[in-house]
């Protein structure tokens, strides 16, 4: 798992813009959604965020782009899915099913993912009042 005071600044501002102010974040994790460019996923106490840096033009100009941005009360189901590679790489991927769309979250460190997915599914129980 990474730390938030570790992510670089421009990913801390888009995260700080876009949770409230009595929400806090509870975990970081990487992704990789290409070989240079990782997914940068934020779980706090409401939501689910999910960003990458994108480029203009070329590597000098980048900004941070929202991939999802998911409270625990829209998120219907999620999985924690190992294919053939994710077990030889000591992977994981990630779904999240909402009403209409299935956000993945591929590529991530095993642990990571699955400290993830228990911390998803008990926020999700918790918000639909199950026990």
């Amino acid at each position: 798992m990474a730390e938030f005071d570790q992510m670089p600044p421009r990913i801390q501002k888009t995260v700080h813009a876009h949770i409230h102010e009595d929400e806090k974040v509870c975990l970081c994790i990487l992704g990789r959604s290409s070989l240079l460019r990782p997914d940068f996923v934020f779980i706090t106490t409401r939501r689910v965020l999910v960003l990458d840096e994108r480029y203009i033009g070329s590597l000098a100009v980048s900004y941070a782009n929202i991939r999802c941005n998911l409270l625990f009360t829209e998120i219907r189901a999620v999985r924690l899915v190992r294919q053939f590679r994710h077990r030889l790489l000591s992977q994981a991927r990630l779904e999240i099913s909402v009403v209409r769309n299935v956000h993945w979250i591929d590529n991530i460190n095993f642990r990571s993912a699955r400290c993830a997915y228990m911390y998803i599914t008990e926020q999700i129980t918790k918000q639909k009042g199950m026990p």
